[in-house]
């Protein structure tokens, strides 16, 4: 169920990354527009996009890989929201000091990272009880 649901993320944001970054800065920023996104973050946002709806459509390993991949990335914004946030804000701006996160975001991402966890983790007790492991 949640497969497909992968895809259609992967499929939006694919097709229109500076949107997702735009949406994504109005939720998350007191100060959408103080911070220059650096050149390639948009291209990257594409990237991802397709990786996500060529594994959900893949399904098998490829899936399962990304499951993985976002229960790791999910464990950590779980335990270090704040600094899993920092991170990807200096990888993503020219100035990512400027970066005045919104009241309660943190929290949030603390609580979309034990969702990616239990994704995970779903997943592989369901690959395991059918074998695939």
């Amino acid at each position: 169920m949640v497969r497909p649901l992968f895809g259609l993320l992967g499929a939006i944001v694919a097709l229109f990354p500076a949107g997702a970054r735009g949406a994504y800065e109005a939720i998350a920023l007191e100060n959408p527009g103080a911070v220059e996104p650096k050149p390639w973050l948009d291209a990257g946002i594409r990237a991802e996009g397709i990786l996500y709806v060529l594994a959900s459509v893949a399904g098998g390993r490829a899936y399962a890989w990304l499951l993985n991949v976002g229960g790791v990335a999910g464990a950590l914004a779980a335990l270090f929201p704040r600094q899993y946030l920092e991170t990807g804000a200096e990888l993503a701006y020219e100035d990512a000091d400027a970066l005045v996160w919104r009241e309660g975001f943190v929290t949030a991402v603390r609580g979309v990272g034990v969702l990616l966890v239990l994704l995970a983790l779903g997943a592989r007790r369901t690959r395991s009880d059918h074998g695939d492991d």
